[in-house]
Order: C-alpha cells, then sequence, then structure tokens
C-alpha cells in the first residue's frame, strides 16, 4: 500500500511537471507573438511616419509663384506651357502630374502619373522605391491635357490615417459640410472642386457583373454620362445638392473600404473655377 501511495504520488508530480512545462511553453509563445506583433506596429508606424515627413519636405520643394508659366519643348518640336512652381520637383521625377489637397485636412499629395504602367507607383514613393504606402496615381486611362472629362485618382487607405484615409470621413455629411472642396492642381492647370458624390463603390473581378463607377472617365454621349450619373445617385450616401452637367469636368478620387468585399470609398467633384 505505501509502494502504491508513492508511485501516485510521482505520477501527480510528474503531471504537475509536464503542466508546468506547457505553461511555460505556451507563456513564452505568447511573449514572442506579441513582441513580434509589437515590432511590427512600431516598424508599420515608423514607416508611414517617415513617408508623411518625406511628403511635407516634397510640398515645401513648391514654389509658390501661383501663376508663372514656362514652355517646355520636346525633341519632336512640340511644346507646352506649364507651371514653374514644379520645376524643382520635377527635376527629381517627371511623373509628377500635379498635387491634390482638402484645406484643413491632412490630405495633401503629390499625384503620379504613368499611363504606360498604371499602378507603377501603387507601392512606390517618389524615389521609385519600394514603399507600401505609395503614392496617389492617375488611372492609366485618362488623358491629363487635354483632361478628360473625369480625372481619377486612386491612392491607399492607411490605418496609420494618411493618404486617402481622409476620404472616409466623408461617411458623415457634416464632415462634408466642412470640406465641400477639393484642390487638384496638375502642372499644366490649378482647378478647385465641388463635391457632388459621396458614395460606396465595388471593384469587380473580370467576368463580375455589376457596375464599374471607375469606367467613368470620357463618356461617349449625353446619354452614357446620364447613366453614370443615375448610378452615382443611387450609390451616394446622401445628398449633396450639388447639381451636375453635360459640360462639367470631374475628378474622382478612389480608396478601399471594408464594408463590402473589394469595396470602395469614392469621392466626385465637379470642377467649379481654374485658380489663377
Amino acid at each position: 500500500m505505501e509502494q502504491s501511495g508513492q508511485r501516485r504520488k510521482k505520477r501527480a508530480v510528474k503531471k504537475k511537471k509536464k503542466h508546468s512545462v506547457v505553461l511555460n511553453i505556451a507563456l513564452i509563445a505568447a511573449v514572442i507573438c506579441f513582441v513580434g506583433s509589437a515590432g511590427y506596429l512600431i516598424r508599420y508606424y515608423y514607416t508611414n511616419f517617415k513617408a508623411e515627413a518625406n511628403i511635407d519636405q516634397l510640398e515645401e520643394m513648391i514654389v509658390q509663384n501661383d501663376t508663372e508659366t514656362a514652355v517646355e519643348t520636346f525633341e519632336n518640336g512640340e511644346s507646352e506651357t506649364v507651371y514653374t512652381k514644379y520645376d524643382e520637383l520635377r527635376a527629381q521625377n517627371d511623373d509628377l502630374i500635379g498635387w491634390v489637397s482638402v484645406d484643413g485636412t491632412p490630405l495633401s499629395y503629390p499625384v503620379m502619373y504613368t499611363p504606360e504602367d498604371g499602378q507603377y507607383y501603387l507601392h512606390r514613393n517618389f524615389e521609385k522605391e519600394y514603399e507600401y504606402s505609395g503614392l496617389p496615381f492617375v488611372d492609366e486611362r485618362c488623358s491629363i491635357r487635354p483632361a478628360s472629362q473625369n480625372i481619377i485618382i486612386y491612392g491607399h487607405n492607411m490605418s496609420s490615417q494618411t493618404m486617402f484615409s481622409t476620404l472616409l470621413k466623408y461617411e458623415d455629411p457634416d464632415y462634408f459640410q466642412e470640406h465641400p472642396i477639393i484642390r487638384f492642381d496638375t502642372i499644366y492647370e490649378e482647378g478647385q472642386y465641388q463635391i457632388a458624390f459621396v458614395m460606396h463603390g465595388k471593384a469587380y473581378m473580370e467576368g463580375e457583373e455589376g457596375y464599374r463607377y471607375y469606367n467613368f472617365i470620357d463618356p461617349a454621349s449625353e446619354e452614357e454620362f446620364n447613366d453614370h450619373i443615375a448610378h452615382f445617385r443611387e450609390l451616394s450616401l446622401y445628398d449633396t445638392g450639388v447639381d451636375v452637367s453635360y459640360d462639367d469636368h470631374f475628378i474622382m478620387l478612389s480608396t478601399c473600404e471594408y464594408s463590402q468585399k473589394n469595396g470602395r470609398m469614392v469621392v466626385v467633384a465637379k470642377k467649379i473655377e481654374s485658380a489663377q
């Protein structure tokens, strides 16, 4: 009986030790996961902080001479008039096509244009190096000069509240009332745009059925234009009270949103004046 009791006691001690080892392993694994996650978050936010600091430096390089222009002549003999205030930036990277901003918000970024490789700046910075946040860029199907009736600009919705994450705030109509104007200056022309539609769209896979908001670029007819506008009204989160017509020109800012699979937050604004 005594030996049997000792064996039970040994088994209990052994079982307790095994349980303790399992707990220690689980604790170590949890610590490793925590440290790994914390390290990832630190790197993520530091990278985004650094990217925003670089954007601020780029913005400081814009010369505030407002209306001063110069004529550029190309090898084929063609010429065009461009704003000289972007000269220093374009000397570094001539993919720059302009700057988009909304007063009183963090949204103020260079806009890139590479029609030969539309998504080149999806994950590249101004130095053309890899950077997850990338830079806002124009849809390669759009034309800048002469300007398409609608110019689409894409940008990331970053959890660090940078890039086009600001667009999600337009889900609140009060935010729209406070920030109704988008400024989009290109190297050829400066302009202000009144927000007309705030909507949730979707990026459809090839073969999927559904309305593709991003095909609104150069409607072939007034009927096609009106069809797009009818869809915009259906998708809109609220009525902005802004009227649009076939003669208007637009910009469209688009970023990801997560209320649906492949969801997009889309803000459409009509041109109200060319800033001189």
